[in-house]
């Protein structure tokens, strides 16, 4: 009696540890060690269902622990490090598992402040056509998820990925491309249509093209976003210009109002970074046809300038072109003159003549002269003329810089600076009506209220004869000097040589 009792005891034990199978065995051992993996995933799920912060076990969890919660895992911290480690360590076997339990919420996961890091490694450790089945998944959110701080990161992730999958998926056509030219002679034409026509279906699953058609409505609303536009860029950087011009339309289709955007306007200036294509060529063909407004635009004036640097003579001319007879109105504005200093650099000799025959007008040069913008049009201009534009330039401001009509305009910042940029141009500049003590720095401090240190250089705290050069009263003072060479600014009580 007693020992059947204890056979009976005995295999109770077995069925209900070691699932019936005999002890020892090793099917009794698996079954043991599922238990072990059961009893630890209890501990780390609690019984509300919410995963705990701390775990006791020193090591992590087995993988068919973690199977089943990989939902609840994904959104907690320690849940979600559980689970890329398991990727890491378990190899692809673990990666389909996950992948597959998580079809159906993946598009959470991926503007989870958690689940996107598990989202991002999930898609290094698949398949290529694994990818194709992830990315199909989530194909409805994609927009959504790149409006969001977390989902950008996750779509910019799908970029990268899908960047490498084109490269060997071009890699693998070449290859094929080699060797259906080497047997030519023995296929027949119906064969080769065939293999084409699976190859066109291989190219339209790739999962590059099913990120780019679900983006496409949205383009132009992702470049202005502050999360959607990284997404946007990051394509443009990573992928082949095929899945890259459905950007391009969308931008030129909006041009006014990506270009006035602060991010739309880096958008831009990436596209035109890319190379050249009929896509990039009818865009840049409509910053031109808006470019007079968009260079008085605050963000606008950047991809105007953008052009006027990256792109070719034909559209930097029809820029420069479109603001002749409007230079003054342009050179008073504060966005629009950096782009008149710009079209002033890149024109034609016939346009800059023209710019600069607008420029001589007595009247229009003295309020640019005054106006904080437009002095550095002036200053610009006198750089790049030839000596005989500059010589009627400087002609024509003469009679606003001598003392005689007040000399007003070279006490001013820009009045300053316009009178040292023509010193520095023509070392022997005289204003008419002036002599030597005009610029004197002995003579211009005095009337200043400083002195001016003593030396034993005869030319040190002056200008030489005809010298060129005063910054003014509170200018800080200085000249010319013709007998070193440089020009002596007052700095800190001391003449030094700049």
């Amino acid at each position: 009696g007693g020992g059947g009792q204890h056979q009976q005891q005995q295999q109770q034990f077995q069925n209900q540890v070691g699932g019936g199978a005999a002890i020892g065995s090793s099917a009794y051992i698996d079954n043991l060690l599922g238990q072990q993996a059961q009893q630890t995933a209890t501990q780390v799920i609690g019984p509300d269902g919410q995963v705990n912060v701390l775990y006791s076990s020193p090591q992590r969890p087995p993988l068919r622990a973690l199977l089943g919660n990989v939902r609840r895992l994904s959104r907690d911290q320690v849940g979600c490090r559980l689970l890329q480690q398991a990727l890491d360590e378990d190899g692809p076997s673990a990666a389909t598992a996950i992948l597959n339990e998580g079809l159906t919420f993946w598009a959470e996961a991926m503007v989870d402040p958690f689940g996107n890091y598990l989202f991002q490694k999930i898609l290094e450790r698949i398949t290529p056509e694994e990818r194709v089945t992830l990315v199909s998944s989530v194909s409805t959110r994609l927009v959504n998820a790149s409006l969001n701080l977390h989902g950008t990161r996750s779509v910019q992730k799908i970029v990268e990925v899908c960047a490498i999958d084109e490269e060997d998926r071009e890699d693998s056509d070449d290859d094929e491309e080699d060797s259906s030219e080497s047997k030519s002679e023995a296929k027949s034409e119906d064969s080769d249509s065939k293999s084409a026509g699976k190859k066109k279906k291989k190219k339209k699953d790739s999962a590059a093209k099913i990120l780019t058609d679900a983006l496409r409505p949205s383009a132009a609303r992702l470049c202005i976003d502050s999360h959607g536009n990284h997404a946007i860029q990051r394509i443009l950087l990573k992928l082949p210009y095929q899945r890259t011009q459905f950007i391009f339309d969308a931008v030129a289709a909006s041009v006014e109002d990506v270009a006035r955007h602060r991010h739309g306007c880096c958008v831009i200036q990436r596209c035109l970074d890319s190379r050249h294509s009929a896509a990039r060529s009818h865009l840049v063909d409509r910053i031109v046809e808006k470019s007079l407004e968009l260079m008085q635009d605050a963000y606008g004036n950047y991809v105007v300038q953008y052009v006027l640097d990256v792109c070719g003579d034909d559209e930097v001319h029809a820029i420069c072109e479109s603001v002749v007879g409007k230079v003054c109105v342009l050179a008073v504005q504060k966005f629009s003159s950096n782009v008149m200093e710009k079209c002033l650099e890149r024109c034609t000799d016939r346009v800059r003549e023209e710019y600069l025959n607008e420029l001589n007008d007595s009247d229009r040069l003295r309020e640019l002269m005054m106006d904080p913008f437009g002095n550095y049009v002036v200053q610009r201009a006198l750089s790049v003329s030839t000596h005989a534009q500059a010589i009627r330039l400087v002609e024509t401001m003469k009679p606003h810089l001598s003392t005689s009509s007040g000399g007003g305009i070279r006490n001013t910042a820009g009045g300053r600076r316009i009178l040292g940029k023509i010193c520095r141009r023509f070392p022997n500049f005289q204003l008419e009506g002036e002599t030597f003590e005009d610029y004197d720095l002995n003579q211009v401090l005095a009337r200043s209220g400083h002195h001016a240190p003593t030396s034993s250089n005869p030319h040190h705290g002056r200008g030489g004869p005809r010298g060129g050069g005063w910054d003014g009263p509170r200018g800080g003072g200085g000249g010319y000097d013709s007998g070193r060479g440089g020009y002596l600014r007052l700095q800190s009580g001391r003449l030094r040589r700049v």
